[in-house]
């Protein structure tokens, strides 16, 4: 994959994206061993917190405490489910960037797929380092408290005894074991969706530079362009059809995890589980805003396209130039629009309505404490 590299990398890790360099069927066996076990690690991790919260959870702390991993893990297990369901689906979406009429044909349009990949790969370091550093502070605050008091760092439910130490030390390596693989697993599912995002915007960039250099024949004739402008919306829907169900099931986890963590903060003093939940509550709100800001991003530059089209030798160019740029801005009034399931928005106005719903179940929740 010369195209999201790191996100790719990261799903490889994660068990959900073989390389494709493995072709030989030996080395395609083990990477499906390997995949079944980070699917046991994840789902087995996911089933343990419920049967806690289904079994031992009698009062609002211990649900609160509980809830908003379950439904974090809940939802990397379906991003993980769909990544995997639709190999074959996101492979060609890839390959597609790759071939015309999205190919690069100059110098200037590799630069300006380069800069869209350097970001790509950019936000998928920034965004690697907030995990990372929400793991090592959650570990760092909790690693002496918990043997000390064979404490686990999150509520599970375990079939068997582990007061000893031995046994305590497995769980804990287990436990910790599957938060690394489900953080990282959301990491790399976000990326790649957000990334696919990120290069709809520089096909948008790249048409517009073909606009600016309209000619009679050739990549850069108004027939050109027409033909890319529609393959991009199509690649657009590509995206929203592969990704709606995980956008809807990030918007309600988002959602409810928000709300139960900044009700936990009221209710929690300066500790050192203090410190876990807000870096926690940080992590999930960048989270949801990464998903708005890039689908923001590509609906406004998809409204650029009669700008774009103004920006070229229209004036110079023939009647039927133009009526295949009158096509293109009539096409351009319905802008690109990622949803989820075909109900709300991804943009920053989805994003406000998010925080402003979880304030309000918050409320709920503080009055019905009252």
């Amino acid at each position: 994959m010369h195209i999201l590299r790191g996100a790719f990398a990261l799903l490889s890790f994660c068990g959900c994206w073989r390389p494709s360099s493995w072709t030989s069927q030996s080395k395609k066996f083990l990477y499906t061993m390997y995949m079944v076990a980070m699917l046991f690690l994840t789902h087995s991790f996911l089933i343990f917190l419920t049967l806690d919260l289904v079994l031992n959870v009698d009062n609002m702390e211990d649900f609160s405490a509980n809830f908003y991993l379950t439904a974090e893990v809940f939802g990397v297990c379906w991003k993980m489910r769909n990544v995997i369901m639709n190999y074959e689906n996101y492979t060609k979406l890839i390959d597609s960037l790759q071939e015309k009429p999205f190919a690069p044909v100059s110098i200037d349009e590799t630069m300006i797929r380069k800069r869209f990949d350097k970001l790509a790969e950019w936000n998928v370091v920034v965004y690697s380092s907030s995990v990372v550093i929400l793991l090592v502070s959650m570990l760092a605050t909790t690693i002496f408290k918990d043997f000390a008091t064979r404490e686990l760092t999150y509520p599970l439910w375990i079939p068997c005894d582990y007061s000893s130490t031995f046994w305590f030390t497995i769980v804990y390596i287990y436990q910790n074991m599957s938060m690394l693989v489900t953080s990282f697993l959301n990491v790399s599912c976000d990326s790649l969706f957000c990334g696919l995002l990120i290069h709809t915007c520089g096909q948008l960039e790249i048409l517009r530079h073909r606009l600016r250099h309209i000619k009679k024949n050739g990549d850069f004739s108004a027939e050109h362009c027409a033909r890319l402008h529609n393959r991009i919306y199509k690649f657009g829907t590509m995206v929203d059809e592969r990704f709606k169900s995980t956008i809807c099931i990030q918007f309600l986890v988002s959602t409810s995890t928000i709300c139960v963590e900044i009700y936990n903060l009221t209710q929690r003093g300066m500790d050192s589980k203090f410190i876990v939940s807000v870096s926690f509550t940080t992590c999930v709100v960048l989270q949801i805003l990464y998903y708005c800001w890039n689908g923001n991003e590509v609906r406004l530059k998809s409204l650029e396209i009669p700008d774009m089209i103004m920006e070229s030798d229209w004036v110079s160019l023939d009647n039927d130039t133009r009526k295949t740029f009158l096509i293109i801005m009539n096409r351009a009034t319905m802008p690109i629009e990622i949803r989820s399931v075909h109900i709300a928005a991804i943009n920053l106005d989805s994003f406000m309505a998010i925080i402003k719903t979880s304030y309000s179940v918050y409320n709920v929740l503080l009055q019905g404490q009252d």
